[in-house]
């Protein structure tokens, strides 16, 4: 009887017990390198190309194998139009990155669009040079901007100019670089087809165009004001 009393005062001292607390998993830590490439993404994302790269740079330091820290590099070097660093970024990731992965297929494709996909190294070649591209298998986008009364030489007002492609097989073009109003602007060695060209000056759209661009040719594109939403007044002399 005894032994019966026990074991009963012992299950009811367990059933007293508070129950365990749940505590939610542990985030998991972030490294710096990673911390690094989310803001290479973000600044990518502002159009602050060469403050990604510093970015990216960085993060390739910490961990020098990672694929994505030089797939973020090649990617900041081609908006940037610094064709050799981006080449020498996205070999380096064509090398060592999963053929399945999106990283590689992306790689190879932008390597292909500007004919800088070389031929499997030879130990006794060593790394391959970028081969020419052919002219006739690319063309030129030419061009000015005009808005009446602006001159570089009366007013110097500059801007950014952003060429992207706009259809499947243009769709990894992306080229940007600085202009002026009032002034020639150019293009050079494009993959034939469709782009869209957008010109934006202190944060406004001054100008959304889009254009066909031949193998072979130079396509002239004029962005005059009266092709622009913004009205004249915006950049009157004096305004």
């Amino acid at each position: 009887m005894r032994a019966v009393l026990v074991l009963a005062a012992a299950v009811l001292l367990a059933s007293c017990q508070p129950a365990p607390v749940s505590r939610p998993p542990a985030a998991k830590a972030v490294s710096p390198a990673e911390r690094l490439m989310a803001e290479g993404g973000a600044l990518m994302a502002r159009a602050s190309y060469a403050d990604a790269v510093e970015k990216y740079l960085k993060a390739a330091e910490l961990d020098p194998k990672a694929i994505g820290p030089r797939f973020g590099l090649g990617s900041a070097y081609s908006f940037l139009e610094k064709r050799p660093e981006a080449i020498a970024q996205f070999r380096w990731v064509l090398a060592r990155a999963d053929p399945d992965s999106t990283e590689y297929q992306e790689t190879r494709r932008w390597l292909l669009r500007v004919g800088a996909l070389a031929p499997p190294a030879t130990a006794e070649a060593g790394p391959e040079l970028a081969r020419a591209v052919d002219p006739s298998t690319t063309g030129h986008l030419v061009g000015r901007t005009e808005w009446p009364d602006v001159t570089p030489q009366r007013r110097l007002i500059s801007g950014s100019l952003l060429l992207s492609g706009d259809e499947p097989v243009t769709q990894d073009v992306k080229r940007t670089r600085a202009f002026r109003l009032g002034d020639a602007y150019e293009f050079k060695e494009i993959p034939p087809g469709r782009y869209r060209v957008v010109a934006v000056i202190d944060g406004t759209t001054v100008w959304d165009e889009k254009v066909t661009v031949e193998a072979g040719k130079d396509t002239t594109l004029t962005l005059s004001q009266s092709t622009s939403p913004v009205p004249v007044a915006r950049f009157a002399t004096g305004s």
